[in-house]
């Protein structure tokens, strides 16, 4: 089956959009429950990484769109190439 561009540009791509990330020992983890607070090394106001399959495309800054959370693109770096 040979897609043509126009098709292929149009299939469903996850992004994620990452704060950060950060380790934690085991015994943390169980002791998690709601209303726990897990402290991420990163301030409030750095840019959180868009992403595609791990691969960081963008950064951005959090923004607020009606109810919902959205993503404002500060930095573009494009898709990896193949």
């Amino acid at each position: 089956m040979n897609l043509s561009a126009d098709a292929t540009r149009k299939l469903p791509i996850p992004v994620t959009v990452r704060i950060a990330s950060k380790s934690a020992q085991l015994q943390e983890i169980l002791r998690l429950q709601p209303g726990s607070i897990i402290e991420l090394p990163k301030r409030a106001d750095e840019d959180l990484d868009v992403m595609i399959n791990s691969t960081v495309i963008a950064k951005g800054q959090a923004v607020k769109v009606g109810e919902n959370f959205g993503v404002k693109i500060t930095a573009y770096r494009g898709l990896p190439s193949a």
